[in-house]
């Protein structure tokens, strides 16, 4: 039975609950489908752990006492997904303050207003109102999930909890007693750097010294 500090791999597929519209997946049989680039989207199992912030709190808690291969479905609330929809967050700009920074606003776009992203909801009379929510707020939503794997080796463990992060695996990983080195193509930011020993430590093994180096 999976605990609140396991590792797992889970596939999924989000939908909006009213409307079927599928907003996220891992499988690559549905990427065809719902015209999605696979050379630039990962669309392999993602990594979950109970007691982390990794996704939806009420995902990572319904995977305790499930056992790998399990599948089911789940609802979420709003409030569990991407928030109540707030009106407070709907404001309206004059259509000239977009030109003056060469946009021209049309509904549907997707624009950043004081370093913040907003969708334009409508156009005219001058002025153009935009929505600060998420797109997906107020929204119910639906996951049908698999329990695709249980991670056991202290090696997958960290090369899972490194993607996650970054969103590409190490090249390599080398465990030597309580030393660890992660080997990538690139440098690092220290905060990620940071983090991602962090969660090596709290959720694979505390007495692990890892280092981090670019090939």
């Amino acid at each position: 039975m999976i605990s609140e500090n396991d590792l797992v791999l889970i596939n999924f597929v989000g939908k909006v609950k009213s409307t079927g519209q599928v907003i996220d997946f891992t499988y690559k049989e549905l990427a065809e489908k719902e015209n999605v680039d696979t050379s630039k989207v990962d669309l392999s199992p993602v990594l979950v752990i109970p007691s982390a912030k990794y996704t939806f709190d009420a995902i990572s808690k319904s995977l305790i006492g499930k056992k790998e291969g399990d599948k089911y479905s789940l609802d979420l609330k709003p409030e569990e997904a991407f928030g109540k929809f707030n009106s407070k967050l709907v404001k309206t700009y004059s259509l000239d303050s977009f030109r003056e920074n060469k946009i021209n606003p049309s509904v549907g776009d997707m624009v950043s207003l004081d370093g913040m992203p907003a969708t334009v909801m409508s156009v005219g009379g001058g002025r153009v109102m935009v929505n600060f929510n998420h797109p997906l707020a107020g929204k119910e939503l639906t996951y049908d999930i698999e329990v695709f794997k249980v991670l056991a080796d202290d090696s997958e463990k960290i090369s899972a909890i490194f993607k996650h992060y970054i969103g590409k695996p190490p090249e390599k990983v080398e465990v030597k007693d309580s030393d660890v080195e992660i080997k990538y193509s690139s440098s690092i930011e220290k905060h990620v750097a940071d983090a991602i020993i962090d969660d090596i430590n709290k959720y694979v093994r505390k007495e692990f010294k890892v280092k981090i180096t670019s090939s």
